[in-house]
Parts: C-alpha cells; sequence; structure tokens
C-alpha cells in the first residue's frame, strides 16, 4: 500500500520535470504519457514471469517458507469457514460488504477528485512547473507516514472500524479546510491533512472483509467492492471539475469531496468486526469478543 503514496512522491516531481520537454513533433505531456507508461509496461512482464500465483509456487523462497506460509493461510481459511461460511451469492448482498463499498466508494470520490485536480490547484499558487510537481509530493509524503503508523495502531488494537471512521474524518476536515483558506500554505497543509486520511483508509478498510469472507466468496466481495467503490473514480473528478466551470474556484469541490469522506467515516461506524478472525489466525485458542 505504501507503494501508492511512493509513486506520487517520485512521481509529482519526474512529471513536472516531463512537462519542459518537446521534440519529435510532441509537447510535453505527450512525453509525460509515453515515458511514464514504460515503466509499467516492463513491470507487466515481471509481472508474468516473476511472480506466482501462491507461495507454494514461489521458487525464490526457502522450503520451510513456503510450508509455513502455506500451513498458516490454509489455518485461517479453516477458522474462517469454521466460524462464518459465506457463499459467493450471500457474499455480493451482504450489508458489511455493501458498506465497505460504500465507505471505498466516498474513499476514492475524495481522493481522484482531490489528485486529478492537486497540479492545478497548486499551479494556482503561482509557481513553476518543476515546483508544481515538488509541492504536489508533499501531501504524499505525509500519507505514507500516516498510513505506517495508523495501520501499526489498528493492528495492535484490532480497533479496525474506528481507524477506519478516523482517518476518513481527517480527509474530510482536511479537504473542507482547504475549499475554506486561500492561503497556499494553509491549503497545501490542510491538503496534507487529507492526504493522511485518504492514505490510511485503504490498509485499515481491507482487512475488515478479509475478516469474514474466504476462498471464492472473498474473491466475489473484494470485487464487488473494488467494482463498486472505483465508480467514484469518475464521480469524484467530474464534480470537481463541473463545480470548478460553475464557480470559478475549487472550494465548492473540495467541501463536496470533504462532505463525501464525512459520510464514509459515519458509515464505518456501522462495519460490524469480528476480531476473533483476526486473534484466533495468529494465536489458536485466542477469542475475543464481536464487535
Amino acid at each position: 500500500m505504501l507503494a501508492i503514496p511512493f509513486s506520487s512522491i517520485a512521481g509529482g516531481p519526474i512529471s513536472g520535470a516531463l512537462l519542459n520537454i518537446s521534440g519529435a513533433g510532441l509537447d510535453g505531456w505527450q512525453w509525460l504519457f509515453i515515458l511514464e507508461a514504460l515503466p509499467s509496461i516492463l513491470m507487466a512482464f515481471g509481472v508474468i514471469f516473476y511472480l506466482t500465483d501462491r507461495p507454494a509456487l514461489a521458487a525464490w523462497l526457502a522450503n520451510d517458507e513456503r510450508g509455513w506460509l502455506e500451513r498458516r493461510l490454509e489455518a485461517e481459511r479453516q477458522h474462517k469457514v469454521a466460524v462464518e461460511h459465506v457463499g459467493i451469492v450471500k457474499a455480493l448482498t451482504d450489508l458489511r460488504v455493501l458498506a465497505c463499498a460504500f465507505v471505498y466508494f466516498c474513499l476514492n470520490a475524495a481522493s481522484y477528485g482531490v489528485a486529478f485536480f492537486l497540479p492545478t490547484i497548486i499551479k494556482n499558487f503561482g509557481v513553476s512547473n518543476f515546483q508544481t510537481g515538488l509541492l504536489s509530493a508533499v501531501p504524499f509524503l505525509f500519507g505514507a507516514v500516516g498510513m505506517v503508523l495508523l495501520s501499526r495502531n489498528s493492528d495492535r488494537t484490532l480497533k479496525r472500524r474506528e481507524h477506519v471512521c478516523f482517518a476518513m474524518f481527517l480527509a474530510a476536515v482536511g479537504l473542507a479546510g482547504a475549499g475554506l483558506v486561500s492561503a497556499p500554505a494553509l491549503v497545501l497543509g490542510l491538503l496534507c491533512l487529507s492526504q493522511i486520511g485518504v492514505s490510511a483508509t485503504p490498509p485499515l478498510l481491507w482487512p475488515v472483509p478479509s475478516a469474514f469472507l474466504t476462498g471464492t466468496s472473498a474473491a466475489a466481495g473484494i470485487a464487488a467492492i473494488n467494482a463498486l467503490g472505483n465508480l467514484s473514480g469518475f464521480a469524484g473528478p467530474f464534480l470537481m471539475g463541473y463545480l470548478k466551470d460553475a464557480t470559478g474556484n475549487f472550494t465548492a469541490g473540495l467541501l463536496v469531496l470533504g462532505g463525501c469522506a464525512l459520510v464514509g467515516s459515519i458509515v464505518a461506524l456501522t462495519l460490524r468486526v469480528n476480531p476473533q478472525m483476526e486473534v484466533t489466525g495468529a494465536a489458536p485458542g485466542a477469542s475475543a469478543p464481536a464487535r
């Protein structure tokens, strides 16, 4: 998950520099698209030839490591099935899955809505393309730190929904605040606060469905959460662009996206999580109260 903010930390300055390139009849933004696509194309071949479908096929692991991973995964799978077996159909209609999908929808609306327009917001500070790229990386640096700290505390306490709620609340406050101030330093600072919540939410949220879904139901449930949640990848940027054209600034868009994050924060508190799933996965025979 850290690769997500790290990619923006590195990508911001690189993108700002590439915008100044021209030649071969192509503008800077065209060179940016071409050159930043190459690593993904090369990585595709790495995935095919290096990554495996399961630990048993990973030749780059030692025999005892492969065996330990296989036994651990199987023990977790059997425990989940013993506690609660969820079929594919039930997984797709389970209220917990739908609630996770809604929270993820609100998160992505805030995330994509801001990320697509972040360079434009910062460019309005009156800085150059390269400076825009550098400043665009700053919120993701804070997001990476916040992701690690909140995730570690979530693992320690197993209070998943409370951490998701808190992270989404940070995103809401940061986005709404950025829309209400005008000083560049304050805007950037509040965007850093919002990015802490945005970056931290996915690793805090994904353990929730993983705790009660297993096998094919896990694939179906997690796919449903992704599919429904990512619909806001269109809605968030569309709203930001529409409101920017209608009002002439980003205030209304940031307030709306902050509202989306706030609603997601409230819904996160309704998630029903059973810490016993994770506790017993780590130590057979242990127990924890359902929450």
